[in-house]
This record gives C-alpha cells, sequence and structure tokens, in this order.
C-alpha cells in the first residue's frame, strides 16, 4: 500500500509540473511582449482583485515574504503596472493599486489563459472534462482543508 502511494505520488508530481508548463508563460511571452515573470503576474492579479492592499494584507494573501515580495512590487511600479499610495487614514501605512496599463495587461493575460484553458478541454470529450473537474475539485479540496488544519 505505502509503495504504491510512493509511486502515485511521483506520478503525480511529474502531472503537476507538466501541467504547469502546458499552462505556463509561454502564451503570455509571446503574447503581450514584456518582461513579467509567474511572481510578478500573481502578485499584480491579487493587487487588482484586492483593490487598494495594504503590503501586509497582500503578503498574507500571496503568502510571500514581505522583503521578497516588495522587490516585487518595485518591479511593478517601474514598470508601471502598479503604484504605491499613502494611506489616506494613517500616512504610515502604503497601499498598492493597478494602474490603467496594469489593468490591461492583467486582463489580456486572463484573456490568454482563458484561451488556452478552453483550447485544451476542446480535446476532452464531455465525460472527460467532467471527471477532470470532479477530480480536481476533490483534489483542491482535500488539500485546501490540510493547510488550514495546519494553520
Amino acid at each position: 500500500m505505502e509503495e504504491e502511494v510512493q509511486r502515485e505520488a511521483i506520478v503525480l508530481d511529474e502531472l503537476i509540473s507538466n501541467l504547469a508548463k502546458v499552462f505556463g508563460m509561454k502564451e503570455i511571452d509571446d503574447t503581450l511582449d514584456i518582461e513579467i515573470n509567474f511572481a510578478q503576474i500573481q502578485v499584480l492579479r491579487q493587487i487588482y482583485i484586492l483593490k487598494e492592499p495594504k503590503m501586509s494584507e497582500l503578503g498574507k494573501v500571496t503568502e510571500i515574504q514581505l522583503s521578497t515580495l516588495t522587490r516585487i512590487v518595485d518591479k511593478l511600479v517601474q514598470k508601471e503596472f502598479v503604484m504605491r499610495k499613502t494611506d489616506p487614514f494613517d500616512r504610515r501605512v502604503v497601499r498598492v493599486s493597478v494602474t490603467s496599463l496594469g489593468e490591461k495587461i492583467i486582463k489580456k493575460i486572463e484573456e490568454i489563459k482563458r484561451k488556452k484553458i478552453v483550447s485544451i478541454l476542446r480535446k476532452l470529450t464531455p465525460d472527460e472534462r467532467k471527471k477532470i473537474l470532479q477530480v480536481l475539485q476533490v483534489l483542491y479540496k482535500r488539500i485546501s482543508n490540510e493547510v488550514k488544519n495546519e494553520s
């Protein structure tokens, strides 16, 4: 039983790695013609979702250490995708928000990603799509519950 789980872990690890490549950055790099890495996209996306988060809030959501997060945000500011703002109620607090250029970039990234996913799903039968989504939902629920229990 344990050996079987170990073999399955190796297969799952390889599958996750290969799927990450398939859903990866190549189309984004080719289509947008900008220099932006995966971490920057994730942070930009969270800033967009949260509107004007404090750096501490952004750190909690992204689970990125504040010093690393600051460097990522610095790069996004240099590229004019985000800007820093002083909190109107507490001058010691810095908030970050997406610029109009950053909003265009994130919307284009989402569009590219969605087209890629649709393209992949079209290669499957309706039954395969249903089964895959069910399995991934179960996997996500189990993993997220495990993470919650560790906290």
